[in-house]
């Protein structure tokens, strides 16, 4: 079993619409030991394959769907976005993307910030979302390409969470990756990612970015960094797990 920092359902707008149900998960509980223990949910990190395995049937549980329907990506610190129509690990994308029910969309991240997304169509289903984003990921606009993707498909109106990610105190940066950030990114944007000095908060540049899309949005979790307990943190521990994001839109509206 994986204890969850938080789980819920965005609300449907129309009574046909499906639910989406989301949690957001850190290491607590799982079968993971040593730097990986316990809910580690990352197969690229030299964890146990069967410890993996079950972590992520665990995870899957959260929102009611079986280890077999989950959609993985493998993030590269980009830009690219991916429709998907089947669950399966997904290449060298920083997105899922998809309308189909009873695929669990999974984001993992050990310091990089995790987001999801229920967009509502007018006349239609809801399509759904997860993302992935660090430093380089808000550079290259990584929501922003979300968002337009699920807006090419129908999506007018939308709710997002965010998972824990590590702050700007807790991550300082040389000077070029800041002026990077500022080159890149849109002002505010990165006003609000650089706010500590010499650091950067990739989190708070994204709720800047979804505040300024309209979207509401609810942040669960701290500072990865700042919690050995509760989180797994690249930048504190160097060899470690990954904790995760899923959301699955359900067949069922009484789900």
């Amino acid at each position: 079993m994986i204890l969850p920092l938080a789980s819920g359902v965005f609300p449907t707008l129309a009574p046909s619409d499906r639910s989406a149900i989301w949690a957001v998960t850190g290491r607590l509980g799982g079968k993971s030991e040593g730097p990986f223990s316990s809910a580690n949910l990352a197969d690229h990190v030299g964890d146990n394959q069967e410890h993996v395995d079950s972590n992520r049937a665990a995870l899957a549980a959260l929102v009611g769907v079986n280890h077999s329907d989950l959609s993985v990506m493998a993030p590269v610190h980009g830009g690219e976005v991916a429709f998907v129509g089947s669950a399966g690990t997904v290449e060298s994308v920083d997105s899922l993307v998809t309308e189909e029910p009873e695929i669990g969309l999974v984001a993992l991240g050990a310091d990089c910030a995790t987001i999801a997304m229920c967009g509502y169509r007018d006349n239609s289903q809801p399509i759904i979302a997860v993302a992935h984003c660090g430093w380089k990921g808000l550079c290259a606009d990584i929501l922003g390409n979300t968002v337009e993707a699920m807006s090419e498909r129908g999506a007018v109106t939308f709710r997002a969470i965010l998972g824990p990610a590590i702050c700007g105190n807790c991550y300082p940066v040389p000077k070029e990756r800041i002026q990077q950030v500022r080159d890149r990114c849109r002002a505010d944007i990165a006003a609000a990612a650089l706010g500590v000095s010499g650091g950067i908060d990739v989190r708070a540049g994204l709720e800047a970015q979804l505040a300024d899309f309209g979207i509401p949005c609810t942040s669960i979790g701290g500072c990865t960094a700042e919690s050995s307990h509760e989180f797994f943190s690249y930048r504190r521990d160097g060899r470690t797990g990954r904790q995760g994001l899923i959301i699955v839109l359900k067949e069922s509206t009484n789900e």
